[in-house]
């Protein structure tokens, strides 16, 4: 199942649930604005990255610049319950599938989600209409 997490005023928030829905493809929202992100949920997501933390961190957040100098000397698990308590410190939209993982909207790296027969079946349409 592919978990979307959301936050109220993000528009590519929006547009990655509205392409999902569009797509057909079904998923699970979480919105942050209402209820924080758990520790498991982050080790998840993190797990899927391939910069850890630099990936999911919103430097453009207003809160960034009042933790960024102490970011580095923290443990894990203290970022962790930090990005719990403040989840605005998150990119978003977060979407995750079973081994894939999308941060930000993305109209074509969201087509991965769509699942794989799917997608064969519309890439065959295309080659079979430009047979020549």
């Amino acid at each position: 199942m592919i978990k979307l997490f959301t936050q109220v005023s993000c528009n590519s928030s929006r547009k990655a649930r509205q392409w999902l829905h569009d797509h057909k493809v079904t998923f699970e929202e979480k919105n942050f604005s209402s209820e924080a992100p758990t520790h498991n949920e982050l080790k998840r997501i993190l797990s899927l990255t391939e910069n850890g933390l630099e990936d999911i961190i919103s430097t453009r957040s207003q809160l960034y610049p009042t933790i960024a100098e102490r970011l580095p000397d923290m443990s894990f698990n203290e970022t962790l319950h930090l990005l719990c308590e403040q989840p605005q410190l998150l990119r978003r939209p977060i979407i995750v599938g079973e081994n894939k993982l999308q941060i930000g909207f993305n109209e074509d790296d969201i087509r991965q989600f769509i699942p794989r027969h799917v997608r064969r079946l519309a890439f065959m349409k295309v080659l079979d209409n430009a047979a020549f």
